[in-house]
């Protein structure tokens, strides 16, 4: 479909060609939707992210060099995905609760009564280890993962990974659950 590679591409958009810049845009078009859908952004969200996945392409395009290690399309990916980390975040200070056992974050509407009762029995439904424990208890309490090894004195990636397995074991649950009803 694209004649040109990506640093053909960066080359003529250096160059002053507009058209040049709106193959670049119609090329990753499907990536910013598909970080979008990734992250499980609100349907009457989408176009703001969208807009703003867009405009993190133009700064890629501005600030990509050539001569780095990355791929235009891995240093774009890289790029976007921290914008949107860093919108949800903000975000989530003022009208959200992040979901606690994703290993990228994302985000989930505040819960009802009803959703939090849910939310305990699946919890008293699996078997966590005392480390898990503690680690989902402090998730929970909205630490970061880089405070919770330094409160709990481990490794960022020991909790890293008992967050993995938090998160594998309540899906296992609730897919128990949803196979009994």
């Amino acid at each position: 479909m694209y004649q040109y590679n990506d640093y053909e591409l960066l080359y003529l958009i250096s160059e002053h060609d507009e058209n040049a810049l709106d193959i670049m845009y119609h090329k990753y078009m499907p990536l910013i939707k598909a970080r979008i859908a990734a992250f499980r952004i609100k349907r009457y969200n989408q176009e703001d992210f969208f807009q703003e996945g867009l405009f993190m392409l133009f700064r890629a395009i501005q600030t990509y060099r050539p001569d780095s290690r990355k791929t235009f399309n891995k240093y774009f990916d890289l790029i976007l995905q921290r914008h949107f980390i860093q919108l949800l975040k903000k975000e989530s200070k003022h009208f959200y609760n992040v979901q606690l056992v994703e290993n990228i974050d994302y985000l989930k509407e505040e819960k009802h009564e009803e959703e939090n009762f849910e939310l305990d029995h699946l919890l008293s439904l699996c078997k966590f280890s005392s480390f898990e424990k503690k680690v989902l208890n402090l998730r929970r309490e909205n630490y970061s993962i880089k405070e919770i090894s330094e409160k709990l004195n481990c490794t960022v990636k020991q909790v890293y990974d008992a967050n993995d397995r938090i998160k594998r074991k309540m899906k296992g649950a609730k897919n128990s659950l949803d196979n009994n009803w």
